[in-house]
């Protein structure tokens, strides 16, 4: 685990406009290869997984004791790095199958709430889906197909692959391995819920969470969604 400080990258991208006032969610991915966040945060830590083995836990996300965020992950599944997974190909990291969903409750949100969520995502699969929650209700819902239909246009623009791995050039090259950006915009989150929907695995590593107050990454996409949370 560990705590990091980023700095701002690029441009905004993705994004859900509710149609109840100015609340919003934004998605993005930053640059092939890039297994953080670069956005600019008020507070923001990171659960790596490194020190961590199947089952269920509680993270301080590498603050410490005196933690502003804190919360209990179930149904963890941990692997040590491989050609699927492993931000930077090494450490250790987590992997969801169908039916048996990773899911992370906050029980500490920091004095102003927590306004985002990102992680690095490996061999994406069409079937891999993330679930946002606020006080019980399930406000956002997302599929890869959303990321990976705006990438392919552009030919996955250096995403495929998990170049480097063990040395040996690009493993798994018809697969897209990067990290994607979650930014609510006047409103907030306290459970997240990580899926599989059938057939394959959802791999993802270094879980990233806080509070943002600007924004990173690549490729533009609007929808309209209701999603307001305020």
């Amino acid at each position: 685990m560990k705590l990091f400080e980023t700095t701002t990258f690029f441009l905004l991208v993705f994004v859900f406009i509710s149609t109840a006032g100015s609340a919003s969610v934004t998605v993005t991915l930053e640059a092939p290869r890039v297994v953080n966040s670069t956005a600019t945060f008020a507070y923001v830590g990171s659960e790596t997984f490194n020190s961590r083995w199947s089952g269920n836990f509680e993270s301080d996300f590498g603050w410490g004791p005196n933690s502003p965020i804190k919360g209990s992950y179930t149904g963890v599944n941990i692997l040590p790095a491989d050609r699927n997974g492993g931000a930077g190909q090494s450490g250790k990291y987590n992997q969801v199958w169908p039916g048996k969903p990773l899911k992370l409750t906050f029980s500490q949100l920091g004095s102003r709430g927590i306004n985002y969520f990102g992680l690095w995502t490996s061999a994406l699969d069409p079937l891999d889906r993330i679930s946002f929650y606020y006080q019980g209700r399930n406000f956002f819902n997302w599929t890869a197909p959303e990321s990976l239909e705006k990438i392919g246009g552009v030919g996955y623009g250096g995403y495929r692959g998990n170049t480097g791995y063990n040395g040996w050039g690009n493993y798994n090259p018809d697969w897209v391995f990067a990290f994607i950006n979650f930014f609510f915009t006047d409103m907030q989150i306290d459970q997240v819920e990580i899926w599989q929907e059938r057939a394959a695995a959802f791999e993802q590593d270094n879980h990233t969470v806080g509070f943002f107050t600007q924004q990173s990454g690549l490729y533009p996409m609007v929808k309209s969604c209701c999603c307001c949370n305020s």
